[in-house]
């Protein structure tokens, strides 16, 4: 665990020697921000959350593959990866260490957002619980969305092509629901479970359930075990 927070530390470190964290906080914070200011300055605005966490949510998609596209991908084209892999250190802990690096960095993000509800809390009774649902579900989401551009970064020695590729990886997951609707029953219901967009629309409405809780720990595991698969085979 002690190598694990080590890598971890050095990544979310290198993030801030660069513009990378500033220029995805600013984006990421700055148009949640503006929306937010928006929102609250419209004459119909309630003490609610669900079209913010939903704008959230998709800024989220478009930022993940930025943050974790140099993860892997940046150390293949420098060749440095061969010399960390050559170290005694497990695969699966190179891959925790730079997955628990961006997780923070969004996480950095998240708790600065946490002003929002605040604010909105002095305009009405606002449904904490709702808002706390409404958080698992961001967070949630966001860990998919890294575990899923870490994968892409680890196909890949360039860092543009790792993040066209995790973008489409990551609307393919968005927007599969909307294909089932046109496949019709059997086979769409299939891709309806399979839909990122369908699993967190529950969490968006303050409501907690534990099978889409389930659908986004499975598919975190899953795309971080097919990283740790793909860097075993960059060993071998």
């Amino acid at each position: 665990m002690r190598t694990v927070f080590v890598l971890a530390r050095k990544e979310l470190f290198s993030y801030f020697t660069s513009p990378m964290a500033y220029v995805v906080a600013t984006f990421y914070l700055g148009i949640t921000s503006l929306l937010f200011v928006l929102y609250i300055s419209s004459g119909q605005a309630q003490a609610q959350m669900r079209d913010l966490f939903h704008t959230m949510i998709f800024l989220t998609l478009m930022m993940a593959p930025v943050i974790t596209m140099a993860l892997i991908a940046q150390e293949r084209n420098l060749g440095t990866i061969e010399t960390l892999l050559t170290r005694p250190v497990l695969d699966l802990q190179v891959v925790a260490g730079k997955y628990f690096a961006a997780l923070g960095l969004f996480l950095m993000m998240i708790v600065v957002s946490l002003i929002y509800p605040c604010i909105m809390s002095k305009f009405g009774s606002l449904d904490w619980s709702e808002v706390f649902v409404g958080y698992l579900g961001l967070i949630l989401v966001g860990a998919a969305f890294l575990a899923i551009g870490l994968f892409a970064s680890s196909l890949t020695s360039n860092q543009i092509a790792a993040a066209i590729l995790a973008t489409f990886l990551l609307l393919v997951f968005w927007l599969i629901g909307w294909i089932a609707n046109s496949v019709g029953t059997g086979v769409g219901d299939i891709l309806k479970q399979l839909s990122i967009y369908e699993n967190v629309q529950d969490f968006e409405k303050g409501i907690f359930d534990t099978k889409p809780l389930l659908f986004f720990l499975s598919l975190i595991f899953f795309f971080l075990f097919l990283t740790v698969r793909s860097l075993e085979t960059r060993r071998a």
